[in-house]
């Protein structure tokens, strides 16, 4: 439903990312996904791109200015995107003090920026072009707990007409999540944080290995 936000995680190599692209339709897939009630195999390509958002694990972004690597042609205001994933804020202004502010063109790969500016300079470029379903593939792996606790709680805000699938190895905000997908062994375990936690005893280490059990309002 919109304003769902799913977490999917499992063990390493457990087909998460896999599953993220099922819904790019970039290979075949068994059994039904469905939208509008409308199978998702039977759309074309602009018809996906105009439903699905998606950020891969490993983004890339272009040697161009910060502010072209986000909007990518549109001409809405960069800075709610930039606000969205903190960096603008009292802390890590680094973004907008660097010498030419948005027009600062950086590498290929992201070289003026840290790894975890550059991850959510790549997940501003994703917030800036809206989508009903949106696919986010471990976007928070690069940020230290404090930013990711402030830009999940934006996402929260963002995901409220959309839905969303938060593929994710870290588990500090799946009890916030409207329901998890659990991977293992080529099979799922579909329900909540709390079911999880109460039948899944995988799930429940590697939540309780991060956290130490805690619970996160």
């Amino acid at each position: 439903h919109p304003g769902d936000i799913i977490g999917v995680t499992g063990p390493v190599a457990c087909g998460k990312s896999t599953f993220g692209r099922v819904f790019l339709c970039e290979m075949p897939y068994g059994g039904s996904v469905r939208f509008g009630g409308k199978e998702l195999s039977s759309f074309s390509p602009r018809e996906i791109s105009g439903m699905v958002g998606y950020l891969g694990h490993d983004p890339e972004l272009s040697m161009d200015t910060i502010q072209n690597n986000v909007l990518c042609g549109s001409s809405q205001d960069v800075l709610p995107q930039l606000n969205a994933v903190v960096l603008t804020d009292e802390v890590d202004h680094e973004v907008l003090a660097m010498e030419a502010g948005l027009d600062t063109v950086i590498g290929s790969g992201g070289t003026r920026l840290s790894g975890g500016q550059a991850q959510r300079l790549a997940l501003a470029r994703t917030l800036a072009h809206p989508r009903p379903l949106m696919i986010l593939d471990d976007p928070f792996s690069a940020l230290d707990r404090k930013t990711e606790d402030a830009v999940f709680a934006n996402l929260q805000a963002y995901a409220k007409d959309k839905v969303v699938f938060l593929i994710s190895h870290r588990l500090y905000h799946f009890p916030q999540m409207q329901q998890v997908i659990f991977m293992e062994d080529g099979k799922t375990t579909v329900g909540t944080h709390d079911e999880l936690m109460a039948s899944v005893p995988t799930y429940r280490w590697l939540y309780e290995s991060q956290t130490g059990g805690e619970a996160h309002a």
